[in-house]
């Protein structure tokens, strides 16, 4: 975010300066009155080129980042929640709801919060029944089982307005942790990196202060290591890999850090094989094949168990993890 202020501000001022240094008119007193020095006999072409830099800064900024790693190519298993379900993956990029005005309109709704102009919403038609939520649950819980059944349905614009309400609602820092996150999940699925790297750091500082308050609460580490998945994820895709190597180690740390609960928690487990992939996705992007190699071997071997137990639930993952393995050594031995 900070890198597209600046390249804004700097685009403003090489064009307007290049706009009034080439004659093509006036802002007031502006840049009227500069001498280019060896360059004034150059004045017209240097002015051009000072408006053609400047475009080319602010079309940098406004445009939407691209992701800057090979991570689309590879097959992975997805959110690193345990049993917890994630909104990323109802949110398929090459899907009939990969953009347009409709998805834009839903995101601009949900990112209220963190901007000052909400978008108004098309009507939408057919809305698919809300889940019921459990007898007694709390009007948070009550709304985020109506979101997770709508992003169910592909119903994502209603979808929106309930995740926008979801946020609203949540009182606690644990229940405003799980809205941001949610917040995160549904920006990033339609490559709003900016908004929902927002979305991602509210929810690590509450999930920090829940952990402060319960340190020794196993649920408090989960919370954090699941959004700093997602800071590290959307770090990964915006090429800001320093900062995502940061939030995948920290996430893969609180991971182990249990005492051994994984070991009887499927989805525990499972949570700790999709962090050792992601911090060694990484490390085998910046070059540090052998590190990368004894994560994915760890993570094989706790996929592998997992799979023993529940081929159909978790084979897939056994899979993957396997070919990734395969890759990697033959990447190393060559």
């Amino acid at each position: 975010m900070l890198a597209r202020i600046v390249g804004i501000i700097l685009g403003l001022i090489l064009t307007t300066s290049g706009y009034v240094i080439s004659g093509l008119g006036t802002l007031g007193t502006w840049a009227t009155g500069w001498d280019l020095g060896p360059f004034e006999p150059h004045r017209t072409t240097a002015g051009w080129a000072a408006m053609t830099l400047g475009g080319i800064l602010l079309v940098a900024a406004l445009l939407p980042r691209m992701g800057t790693s090979r991570r689309g190519t590879r097959r992975r298993k997805g959110s690193a929640r345990g049993g917890e379900r994630s909104l990323t993956k109802p949110f398929d990029m090459g899907g009939k709801d990969g953009g347009g005005p409709e998805s834009d309109a839903a995101i601009s709704a949900i990112a209220a919060p963190m901007t000052t102009v909400p978008a108004a919403l098309p009507p939408v038609q057919a809305v698919p029944a809300p889940a019921l939520a459990p007898v007694g649950a709390t009007e948070f819980e009550s709304l985020r089982a109506e979101m997770l059944a709508l992003c169910g349905s592909e119903a994502w614009n209603p979808a929106a307005r309930v995740l926008a309400r979801l946020v609203r609602a949540a009182e606690s820092d644990r229940e405003r942790t799980i809205a941001y996150r949610d917040l995160g999940d549904f920006a990033a699925a339609q490559g709003r990196y900016d908004d929902a790297a927002e979305a991602y750091e509210e929810a690590v500082s509450y999930a920090r202060m829940v952990r402060k308050a319960a340190p020794h609460d196993p649920s408090a580490d989960e919370l954090l290591a699941g959004a700093l998945a997602g800071v590290g994820d959307t770090a990964e895709a915006e090429g800001r890999l320093n900062e995502a190597l940061a939030a995948f180690e920290e996430a893969l740390a609180l991971r182990r850090s249990p005492g051994g609960r994984e070991a009887a928690d499927p989805g525990a487990q499972r949570a700790l094989s999709v962090a050792l992939e992601r911090l060694a996705d990484l490390r085998e992007d910046r070059g540090h094949r052998m590190r990368a190699l004894d994560l994915y071997r760890e993570s094989y071997d706790v996929t592998a168990r997992l799979a023993a137990a529940d081929p159909a639930l978790f084979g897939l993952d056994l899979v993957a993890t396997r070919a990734r393995l395969e890759e990697i050594e033959a990447r190393v031995a060559g």
